[in-house]
Protein backbone atom coordinates (compact mmCIF):
# COMPACT_ATOMS: atom_id res chain seq x y z
CA UNK A 1 0.00 0.00 0.00
CA UNK A 2 1.13 3.28 -1.12
CA UNK A 3 1.86 5.58 1.73
CA UNK A 4 1.98 9.67 1.95
CA UNK A 5 5.27 11.76 3.62
CA UNK A 6 5.04 15.85 4.02
CA UNK A 7 8.14 17.63 4.00
CA UNK A 8 7.56 21.70 5.38
CA UNK A 9 9.98 24.23 4.93
CA UNK A 10 9.77 27.08 7.01
CA UNK A 11 11.76 29.39 5.50
CA UNK A 12 13.39 33.21 5.21
CA UNK A 13 11.10 34.30 2.65
CA UNK A 14 8.55 31.54 2.04
CA UNK A 15 6.40 28.33 3.82
CA UNK A 16 6.48 25.47 1.61
CA UNK A 17 4.40 21.91 1.75
CA UNK A 18 5.26 19.63 -0.91
CA UNK A 19 3.56 15.74 0.00
CA UNK A 20 4.69 12.87 -1.49
CA UNK A 21 3.38 9.45 -2.49
CA UNK A 22 5.79 6.61 -2.09
CA UNK A 23 5.25 3.10 -2.89
CA UNK A 24 6.79 -0.34 -1.20
CA UNK A 25 9.01 -0.32 -3.44
CA UNK A 26 10.65 2.88 -3.01
CA UNK A 27 9.22 5.12 -6.19
CA UNK A 28 7.99 8.43 -5.10
CA UNK A 29 6.08 11.32 -6.59
CA UNK A 30 4.65 15.02 -5.57
CA UNK A 31 0.72 15.01 -4.90
CA UNK A 32 0.64 18.11 -3.40
CA UNK A 33 2.48 20.92 -3.51
CA UNK A 34 1.28 24.40 -1.15
CA UNK A 35 3.28 27.81 -0.85
CA UNK A 36 3.06 31.01 0.76
CA UNK A 37 5.12 33.86 1.50
CA UNK A 38 6.01 34.94 5.06
CA UNK A 39 9.06 37.03 4.52
CA UNK A 40 10.18 35.43 8.05
CA UNK A 41 13.51 37.49 8.15
CA UNK A 42 11.80 40.85 8.07
CA UNK A 43 10.22 39.32 11.26
CA UNK A 44 13.22 39.54 13.37
CA UNK A 45 13.94 42.54 15.23
CA UNK A 46 17.42 44.67 16.06
CA UNK A 47 18.14 42.88 18.69
CA UNK A 48 18.08 39.70 17.16
CA UNK A 49 14.89 38.05 18.37
CA UNK A 50 11.42 37.04 16.67
CA UNK A 51 8.87 37.39 19.00
CA UNK A 52 5.91 35.42 19.80
CA UNK A 53 3.34 38.04 17.29
CA UNK A 54 5.37 37.02 14.28
CA UNK A 55 4.96 33.58 15.04
CA UNK A 56 0.92 34.27 15.15
CA UNK A 57 0.78 35.62 12.04
CA UNK A 58 1.91 32.40 10.31
CA UNK A 59 0.33 29.90 12.86
CA UNK A 60 -2.92 29.77 10.85
CA UNK A 61 -1.09 28.86 7.87
CA UNK A 62 1.17 26.15 9.82
CA UNK A 63 -2.06 24.62 10.52
CA UNK A 64 -3.78 24.95 7.31
CA UNK A 65 -0.87 23.33 6.18
CA UNK A 66 -1.11 20.57 8.91
CA UNK A 67 -5.06 20.26 8.00
CA UNK A 68 -3.92 19.66 4.35
CA UNK A 69 -1.83 16.57 5.67
CA UNK A 70 -4.71 15.26 7.85
CA UNK A 71 -6.46 14.82 4.48
CA UNK A 72 -4.04 13.32 2.25
CA UNK A 73 -3.20 10.77 5.33
CA UNK A 74 -0.15 11.58 5.68
CA UNK A 75 2.07 8.97 7.94
CA UNK A 76 5.29 10.31 8.06
CA UNK A 77 6.06 14.26 8.61
CA UNK A 78 9.18 16.35 8.44
CA UNK A 79 9.17 19.76 9.46
CA UNK A 80 12.57 22.10 9.37
CA UNK A 81 13.66 25.88 9.47
CA UNK A 82 16.19 27.61 8.03
CA UNK A 83 18.19 30.80 8.12
CA UNK A 84 15.47 33.23 9.77
CA UNK A 85 14.58 31.06 12.77
CA UNK A 86 18.32 29.69 12.99
CA UNK A 87 19.88 33.09 13.35
CA UNK A 88 17.04 34.41 15.74
CA UNK A 89 18.76 34.63 19.08
CA UNK A 90 15.88 33.17 20.17
CA UNK A 91 15.40 29.62 18.17
CA UNK A 92 14.45 27.48 20.60
CA UNK A 93 11.75 30.01 21.81
CA UNK A 94 10.51 30.07 18.60
CA UNK A 95 10.29 26.23 18.05
CA UNK A 96 8.38 26.26 21.68
CA UNK A 97 6.24 28.58 20.79
CA UNK A 98 5.19 27.21 17.06
CA UNK A 99 4.63 23.79 19.03
CA UNK A 100 1.97 25.29 21.53
CA UNK A 101 -0.09 27.40 18.65
CA UNK A 102 0.63 24.47 16.34
CA UNK A 103 1.12 20.84 17.57
CA UNK A 104 3.97 21.09 15.01
CA UNK A 105 7.10 19.50 16.04
CA UNK A 106 10.05 21.70 13.86
CA UNK A 107 13.97 21.36 13.64
CA UNK A 108 16.31 23.91 13.07
CA UNK A 109 18.61 23.07 10.04
CA UNK A 110 21.60 24.01 10.67
CA UNK A 111 23.24 25.75 7.48
CA UNK A 112 25.81 22.58 7.31
CA UNK A 113 22.98 20.23 7.07
CA UNK A 114 20.51 22.73 4.59
CA UNK A 115 23.35 22.80 2.19
CA UNK A 116 23.76 19.18 2.50
CA UNK A 117 19.77 19.06 1.74
CA UNK A 118 20.21 20.95 -1.02
CA UNK A 119 22.92 19.03 -3.06
CA UNK A 120 20.56 15.58 -2.21
CA UNK A 121 18.31 17.61 -4.41
CA UNK A 122 20.56 18.42 -7.22
CA UNK A 123 22.35 14.66 -7.58
CA UNK A 124 19.54 13.26 -7.23
CA UNK A 125 18.15 14.75 -10.04
CA UNK A 126 20.77 16.11 -12.67
CA UNK A 127 23.11 14.34 -14.16
CA UNK A 128 26.32 16.38 -13.24
CA UNK A 129 29.29 14.77 -11.76
CA UNK A 130 30.93 18.02 -10.59
CA UNK A 131 29.67 21.65 -9.73
CA UNK A 132 29.14 24.35 -7.17
CA UNK A 133 26.02 24.62 -5.96
CA UNK A 134 24.36 27.95 -4.82
CA UNK A 135 21.19 28.04 -2.51
CA UNK A 136 20.12 31.95 -2.36
CA UNK A 137 17.60 31.79 0.16
CA UNK A 138 15.66 34.64 2.14
CA UNK A 139 17.79 34.79 5.18
CA UNK A 140 20.50 32.97 3.87
CA UNK A 141 22.87 31.95 1.43
CA UNK A 142 24.11 28.35 1.06
CA UNK A 143 27.69 27.24 -1.52
CA UNK A 144 28.35 23.43 -1.76
CA UNK A 145 31.51 22.45 -3.67
CA UNK A 146 31.08 18.53 -5.06
CA UNK A 147 33.28 16.42 -7.07
CA UNK A 148 32.00 13.09 -8.88
CA UNK A 149 28.94 13.18 -7.09
CA UNK A 150 30.69 13.56 -3.69
CA UNK A 151 30.20 16.84 -1.24
CA UNK A 152 33.59 18.11 -0.51
CA UNK A 153 32.60 21.45 1.73
CA UNK A 154 29.58 23.88 2.56
CA UNK A 155 29.62 27.39 3.67
CA UNK A 156 26.38 29.10 5.38
CA UNK A 157 26.78 32.93 4.86
CA UNK A 158 24.00 34.80 7.13
CA UNK A 159 22.52 36.92 4.58
CA UNK A 160 19.99 36.03 1.20
CA UNK A 161 17.87 37.83 -0.93
CA UNK A 162 15.09 39.28 1.68
CA UNK A 163 17.51 40.47 4.58
CA UNK A 164 20.21 41.56 2.17
CA UNK A 165 17.32 43.86 0.27
CA UNK A 166 16.55 45.16 3.96
CA UNK A 167 20.01 45.81 4.92
CA UNK A 168 21.08 47.73 1.31
CA UNK A 169 17.83 48.71 -0.68
CA UNK A 170 16.36 50.44 2.16
CA UNK A 171 16.91 53.66 0.75
CA UNK A 172 16.61 52.87 -3.07
CA UNK A 173 14.23 54.95 -4.70
CA UNK A 174 11.68 53.81 -6.47
CA UNK A 175 13.23 50.64 -7.26
CA UNK A 176 16.35 51.71 -9.12
CA UNK A 177 19.36 50.87 -7.20
CA UNK A 178 22.42 53.22 -8.21
CA UNK A 179 25.77 51.90 -8.85
CA UNK A 180 27.29 52.95 -5.88
CA UNK A 181 24.29 50.69 -3.54
CA UNK A 182 25.21 47.60 -6.08
CA UNK A 183 28.70 48.30 -5.12
CA UNK A 184 28.94 48.84 -1.82
CA UNK A 185 26.44 45.28 -1.80
CA UNK A 186 28.99 43.01 -3.76
CA UNK A 187 31.76 44.45 -1.65
CA UNK A 188 30.25 43.20 1.62
CA UNK A 189 29.42 39.75 -0.09
CA UNK A 190 32.93 39.72 -1.59
CA UNK A 191 34.56 40.22 1.86
CA UNK A 192 32.77 37.42 3.06
CA UNK A 193 34.24 34.81 1.06
CA UNK A 194 37.96 35.40 1.77
CA UNK A 195 38.36 33.06 4.58
CA UNK A 196 36.61 30.09 2.01
CA UNK A 197 39.39 29.69 -0.08
CA UNK A 198 38.12 26.31 -1.79
CA UNK A 199 35.68 28.96 -3.49
CA UNK A 200 38.45 30.80 -5.43
CA UNK A 201 40.36 27.42 -6.01
CA UNK A 202 37.90 25.29 -8.13
CA UNK A 203 37.39 27.37 -11.84
CA UNK A 204 35.10 26.72 -14.65
CA UNK A 205 32.69 24.78 -12.71
CA UNK A 206 29.12 24.83 -13.63
CA UNK A 207 26.52 27.21 -10.91
CA UNK A 208 23.80 24.97 -10.06
CA UNK A 209 20.94 27.47 -7.87
CA UNK A 210 18.35 26.46 -6.55
CA UNK A 211 16.12 28.91 -4.69
CA UNK A 212 14.23 31.33 -6.46
CA UNK A 213 16.36 33.89 -7.76
CA UNK A 214 17.87 31.39 -10.36
CA UNK A 215 14.47 30.24 -11.05
CA UNK A 216 12.83 33.70 -11.33
CA UNK A 217 15.75 34.63 -13.86
CA UNK A 218 15.58 31.24 -15.66
CA UNK A 219 11.58 32.19 -16.63
CA UNK A 220 12.30 35.79 -17.21
CA UNK A 221 14.41 34.46 -19.86
CA UNK A 222 12.91 31.77 -21.32
CA UNK A 223 10.16 34.59 -21.93
CA UNK A 224 12.36 36.77 -23.28
CA UNK A 225 13.85 34.17 -25.93
CA UNK A 226 10.76 32.74 -26.66
CA UNK A 227 12.30 29.59 -25.25
CA UNK A 228 10.22 26.18 -26.90
CA UNK A 229 10.67 24.24 -23.54
CA UNK A 230 9.11 26.18 -20.17
CA UNK A 231 10.78 24.15 -17.95
CA UNK A 232 13.16 25.24 -14.92
CA UNK A 233 14.69 22.36 -13.96
CA UNK A 234 18.19 21.69 -15.88
CA UNK A 235 17.48 24.59 -17.60
CA UNK A 236 21.06 26.81 -18.26
CA UNK A 237 22.04 30.16 -18.92
CA UNK A 238 25.23 31.64 -19.97
CA UNK A 239 27.27 34.25 -18.39
CA UNK A 240 25.63 37.06 -21.16
CA UNK A 241 22.15 36.11 -20.00
CA UNK A 242 22.97 36.80 -16.28
CA UNK A 243 24.96 39.97 -17.19
CA UNK A 244 21.98 41.14 -19.37
CA UNK A 245 19.67 41.16 -16.16
CA UNK A 246 22.48 42.67 -14.15
CA UNK A 247 22.94 45.54 -16.38
CA UNK A 248 18.87 46.01 -16.82
CA UNK A 249 16.69 44.70 -13.84
CA UNK A 250 18.20 46.86 -10.96
CA UNK A 251 17.83 50.06 -12.96
CA UNK A 252 14.15 49.22 -13.67
CA UNK A 253 11.52 51.22 -11.33
CA UNK A 254 9.88 48.98 -9.34
CA UNK A 255 6.64 49.26 -10.84
CA UNK A 256 7.96 48.22 -14.13
CA UNK A 257 10.20 45.92 -13.04
CA UNK A 258 6.99 44.12 -11.35
CA UNK A 259 5.65 43.91 -15.28
CA UNK A 260 8.69 42.11 -16.22
CA UNK A 261 7.69 38.60 -17.75
CA UNK A 262 8.04 35.88 -15.52
CA UNK A 263 9.04 37.96 -12.69
CA UNK A 264 6.40 37.32 -9.98
CA UNK A 265 4.88 40.07 -8.32
CA UNK A 266 6.03 39.18 -4.67
CA UNK A 267 9.49 38.75 -5.92
CA UNK A 268 10.11 41.88 -7.36
CA UNK A 269 12.19 43.81 -4.45
CA UNK A 270 14.04 40.71 -3.68
CA UNK A 271 15.38 39.37 -7.46
CA UNK A 272 17.65 42.41 -7.11
CA UNK A 273 19.94 41.46 -4.10
CA UNK A 274 19.41 37.96 -4.92
CA UNK A 275 20.82 39.04 -8.50
CA UNK A 276 23.77 40.45 -7.20
CA UNK A 277 24.91 37.88 -4.47
CA UNK A 278 24.80 35.12 -7.25
CA UNK A 279 26.57 37.00 -10.18
CA UNK A 280 29.39 38.28 -7.31
CA UNK A 281 29.93 35.03 -5.89
CA UNK A 282 30.00 33.43 -9.25
CA UNK A 283 32.27 35.55 -10.91
CA UNK A 284 34.79 34.88 -7.45
CA UNK A 285 34.25 31.44 -8.03
CA UNK A 286 35.23 31.53 -11.86
CA UNK A 287 32.15 29.89 -12.67
CA UNK A 288 31.30 28.52 -16.33
CA UNK A 289 27.58 28.53 -16.49
CA UNK A 290 24.61 28.56 -15.09
CA UNK A 291 22.34 25.38 -14.29
CA UNK A 292 18.87 25.75 -12.72
CA UNK A 293 18.24 22.86 -10.32
CA UNK A 294 14.20 22.55 -9.49
CA UNK A 295 14.67 20.30 -7.12
CA UNK A 296 16.96 21.20 -3.86
CA UNK A 297 16.11 21.88 -0.28
CA UNK A 298 12.78 19.60 0.11
CA UNK A 299 13.87 17.17 -1.82
CA UNK A 300 16.62 16.41 -0.06
CA UNK A 301 15.11 16.11 3.23
CA UNK A 302 12.45 13.62 1.71
CA UNK A 303 15.73 11.30 0.92
CA UNK A 304 17.20 11.64 4.22
CA UNK A 305 13.83 10.74 5.91
CA UNK A 306 13.51 8.05 3.63
CA UNK A 307 16.85 6.42 3.24
CA UNK A 308 19.11 7.84 5.86
CA UNK A 309 21.35 4.97 5.34
CA UNK A 310 22.21 6.12 1.51
CA UNK A 311 20.42 9.41 0.60
CA UNK A 312 22.10 9.61 -2.79
CA UNK A 313 20.40 7.75 -5.61
CA UNK A 314 23.00 5.43 -8.22
CA UNK A 315 21.44 6.91 -11.20
CA UNK A 316 18.88 9.98 -11.19
CA UNK A 317 17.55 8.57 -14.92
CA UNK A 318 16.43 5.35 -14.05
CA UNK A 319 15.47 6.48 -10.94
CA UNK A 320 13.43 8.67 -12.17
CA UNK A 321 12.07 6.28 -14.85
CA UNK A 322 10.97 4.11 -12.15
CA UNK A 323 9.31 6.88 -10.64
CA UNK A 324 6.97 7.28 -13.65
CA UNK A 325 6.34 3.62 -14.63
CA UNK A 326 5.45 3.08 -11.08
CA UNK A 327 2.25 5.23 -11.28
CA UNK A 328 -0.57 4.28 -13.27
CA UNK A 329 1.40 3.48 -16.16
CA UNK A 330 -0.18 0.98 -18.74
CA UNK A 331 2.93 -0.38 -19.72
CA UNK A 332 4.94 -3.64 -19.08
CA UNK A 333 7.51 -3.41 -17.42
CA UNK A 334 8.67 -6.79 -19.42
CA UNK A 335 7.94 -5.05 -22.81
CA UNK A 336 9.91 -2.36 -22.50
CA UNK A 337 13.20 -3.75 -20.66
CA UNK A 338 13.33 -6.44 -24.19
CA UNK A 339 12.83 -2.93 -26.29
CA UNK A 340 15.67 -1.74 -24.87
CA UNK A 341 17.75 -4.51 -24.81
CA UNK A 342 17.11 -4.84 -28.41
CA UNK A 343 17.75 -0.89 -29.20
CA UNK A 344 21.12 -1.31 -27.66
CA UNK A 345 21.72 -4.55 -29.05
CA UNK A 346 21.12 -2.83 -32.32
CA UNK A 347 23.08 0.65 -31.93
CA UNK A 348 26.06 -1.72 -30.81
CA UNK A 349 26.30 -3.62 -33.82
CA UNK A 350 25.48 -0.58 -36.22
CA UNK A 351 27.46 2.21 -34.27
CA UNK A 352 30.39 3.61 -31.74
CA UNK A 353 31.92 6.96 -31.39
CA UNK A 354 32.15 9.73 -28.61
CA UNK A 355 28.49 10.11 -27.88
CA UNK A 356 27.20 6.45 -27.52
CA UNK A 357 26.81 6.99 -23.63
CA UNK A 358 24.65 10.06 -24.49
CA UNK A 359 22.77 7.57 -27.48
CA UNK A 360 22.04 4.70 -25.03
CA UNK A 361 20.60 7.62 -22.16
CA UNK A 362 17.99 8.35 -24.93
CA UNK A 363 17.46 5.20 -25.75
CA UNK A 364 16.32 3.99 -22.46
CA UNK A 365 14.63 6.89 -22.15
CA UNK A 366 12.27 6.47 -25.05
CA UNK A 367 12.24 3.02 -24.91
CA UNK A 368 11.03 2.93 -21.45
CA UNK A 369 8.33 6.03 -21.26
CA UNK A 370 7.64 5.75 -25.21
CA UNK A 371 4.23 4.38 -24.11
CA UNK A 372 3.23 6.18 -21.17
CA UNK A 373 1.03 8.67 -23.03
CA UNK A 374 -1.71 5.43 -23.00
CA UNK A 375 -2.54 6.69 -19.58
CA UNK A 376 -4.34 9.62 -21.12
CA UNK A 377 -5.27 7.68 -24.20
CA UNK A 378 -4.00 4.85 -25.67
CA UNK A 379 -5.46 5.56 -29.65
CA UNK A 380 -2.91 8.70 -28.95
CA UNK A 381 -0.59 7.54 -27.16
CA UNK A 382 2.49 8.54 -28.95
CA UNK A 383 1.65 12.01 -29.23
CA UNK A 384 0.59 12.06 -25.19
CA UNK A 385 3.80 10.25 -24.49
CA UNK A 386 5.94 13.47 -26.31
CA UNK A 387 4.19 15.83 -24.12
CA UNK A 388 4.94 13.31 -20.98
CA UNK A 389 9.02 13.35 -21.86
CA UNK A 390 9.12 16.89 -22.65
CA UNK A 391 7.02 17.96 -19.51
CA UNK A 392 7.82 15.26 -16.37
CA UNK A 393 10.82 17.01 -15.49
CA UNK A 394 13.02 13.71 -15.96
CA UNK A 395 16.12 13.68 -14.13
CA UNK A 396 19.43 13.39 -15.18
CA UNK A 397 18.44 14.21 -19.03
CA UNK A 398 19.79 18.15 -19.91
CA UNK A 399 16.92 20.00 -21.96
CA UNK A 400 18.71 18.88 -25.04
CA UNK A 401 18.53 15.59 -24.13
CA UNK A 402 14.98 15.30 -22.85
CA UNK A 403 13.63 17.28 -26.41
CA UNK A 404 15.45 14.21 -28.43
CA UNK A 405 14.40 11.39 -25.80
CA UNK A 406 10.68 12.78 -27.00
CA UNK A 407 11.21 12.81 -30.16
CA UNK A 408 12.94 9.89 -30.57
CA UNK A 409 9.63 8.08 -28.79
CA UNK A 410 7.20 9.19 -30.98
CA UNK A 411 9.24 8.65 -34.38
CA UNK A 412 7.14 9.84 -37.52
CA UNK A 413 9.47 10.82 -39.93
CA UNK A 414 6.53 12.13 -42.72
CA UNK A 415 4.83 14.19 -40.12
CA UNK A 416 5.28 14.55 -36.77
CA UNK A 417 9.15 14.49 -36.53
CA UNK A 418 10.12 17.03 -38.76
CA UNK A 419 7.30 19.26 -37.19
CA UNK A 420 9.00 19.04 -33.59
CA UNK A 421 12.55 19.72 -35.08
CA UNK A 422 11.80 22.67 -36.15
CA UNK A 423 9.86 23.82 -32.93
CA UNK A 424 12.89 22.92 -30.80
CA UNK A 425 15.47 24.42 -33.07
CA UNK A 426 16.37 26.72 -30.54
CA UNK A 427 17.74 24.08 -28.27
CA UNK A 428 18.74 21.44 -30.74
CA UNK A 429 21.93 21.29 -32.26
CA UNK A 430 22.27 20.88 -36.54
CA UNK A 431 23.93 17.17 -36.00
CA UNK A 432 20.50 16.09 -34.13
CA UNK A 433 18.16 15.96 -36.93
CA UNK A 434 20.31 12.80 -37.94
CA UNK A 435 20.49 11.40 -34.77
CA UNK A 436 17.08 11.64 -34.12
CA UNK A 437 16.26 9.67 -37.73
CA UNK A 438 18.64 6.79 -36.79
CA UNK A 439 17.85 6.49 -33.55
CA UNK A 440 14.33 6.91 -33.87
CA UNK A 441 13.73 4.19 -36.96
CA UNK A 442 16.37 2.13 -34.51
CA UNK A 443 13.53 2.19 -31.38
CA UNK A 444 10.72 1.40 -34.17
CA UNK A 445 12.90 -1.72 -34.99
CA UNK A 446 13.24 -2.93 -31.63
CA UNK A 447 9.34 -2.32 -30.66
CA UNK A 448 8.46 -4.11 -33.78
CA UNK A 449 10.53 -7.15 -32.67
CA UNK A 450 8.25 -7.15 -29.32
CA UNK A 451 4.76 -5.88 -30.98
CA UNK A 452 2.48 -8.23 -29.56
CA UNK A 453 4.37 -7.39 -25.91
CA UNK A 454 4.46 -11.32 -25.26
CA UNK A 455 8.42 -12.07 -25.61
CA UNK A 456 7.44 -14.27 -28.63
CA UNK A 457 11.07 -13.10 -29.38
CA UNK A 458 13.32 -15.22 -27.42
CA UNK A 459 16.62 -13.79 -29.05
CA UNK A 460 17.85 -11.97 -31.71
CA UNK A 461 21.47 -11.81 -33.48
CA UNK A 462 21.80 -8.77 -35.55
CA UNK A 463 24.90 -8.84 -38.16
CA UNK A 464 26.17 -6.13 -40.86
CA UNK A 465 27.65 -6.40 -44.05
CA UNK A 466 27.43 -5.98 -48.12
CA UNK A 467 25.23 -2.55 -46.67
CA UNK A 468 22.86 -4.55 -45.02
CA UNK A 469 21.79 -5.50 -41.82
CA UNK A 470 20.28 -9.07 -40.90
CA UNK A 471 18.28 -10.15 -38.30
CA UNK A 472 18.40 -13.59 -37.13
CA UNK A 473 15.59 -14.00 -34.70
CA UNK A 474 14.31 -17.30 -33.02
CA UNK A 475 10.95 -17.52 -31.46
CA UNK A 476 8.52 -19.42 -29.29
CA UNK A 477 6.11 -19.67 -32.63
CA UNK A 478 5.45 -17.96 -35.52
CA UNK A 479 5.58 -14.09 -34.75
CA UNK A 480 2.90 -12.32 -37.37
CA UNK A 481 2.44 -9.38 -35.70
CA UNK A 482 6.14 -8.81 -35.34
CA UNK A 483 6.64 -9.85 -39.08
CA UNK A 484 4.11 -7.21 -40.41
CA UNK A 485 5.80 -4.56 -37.92
CA UNK A 486 9.57 -5.56 -39.50
CA UNK A 487 7.83 -4.97 -42.51
CA UNK A 488 6.54 -1.67 -41.67
CA UNK A 489 9.36 0.34 -40.35
CA UNK A 490 11.87 -1.29 -42.86
CA UNK A 491 11.94 1.69 -45.16
CA UNK A 492 12.35 4.12 -42.73
CA UNK A 493 15.40 1.90 -41.18
CA UNK A 494 16.97 1.86 -44.37
CA UNK A 495 16.62 4.93 -45.14
CA UNK A 496 18.06 6.51 -41.58
CA UNK A 497 20.99 4.10 -41.85
CA UNK A 498 21.34 3.70 -45.95
CA UNK A 499 21.49 -0.02 -45.44
CA UNK A 500 18.69 -2.50 -46.36
CA UNK A 501 16.94 -4.85 -43.93
CA UNK A 502 16.50 -8.37 -43.84
CA UNK A 503 15.89 -11.24 -41.02
CA UNK A 504 14.98 -14.83 -40.98
CA UNK A 505 13.05 -16.38 -38.23
CA UNK A 506 14.24 -19.88 -36.23
CA UNK A 507 12.40 -21.85 -33.82
CA UNK A 508 13.89 -21.04 -30.54
CA UNK A 509 16.43 -23.28 -29.16
CA UNK A 510 14.36 -22.87 -25.85
CA UNK A 511 10.77 -24.26 -26.44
Amino acid sequence: MNSKIGIMDIGSNSIRLVIYEMTETGAYRIVQECKEAARLSEKVGANGRMEREAIRSIAPLLRQFMAVCHMHGVVRMRAAATAAIRNATNSDEIVKWIAEETNLTLEILSGEQEGYAGFLGVVNTMNVSDGIIIDIGGGSTEITLFRDRKRLHTVSFPFGAVNMNWRFGREVKNGEWSPQQIEEMESFVRSSLQNHDWIFSNPDLPFIGLGGTLRTLAKINQKRQDYSLPVTHHYEMTIEDVDYFYGSLPHLPYEKRKKTAGLSKDRADIIVPGLIILKTIFEAAQGSAYLVSGAGLRDGLFHELVNAEQPVVANPLITSIRNILSFAVPVSEAHVKRVNEYAVRLYDTLASGTSAAMDKRLLLTAATLYKTGAALNYYHFRQNSVFWILHAGIGGLSHRETVLAALIADYHPKNRTPRLLRTHADILEPSDEERVHRLGSLLQLAIGMDRSESGMITSINPTTGDDALHLRLESKSEPILEQRELESVAKDFQKAWNLTLSWSILPSSNF
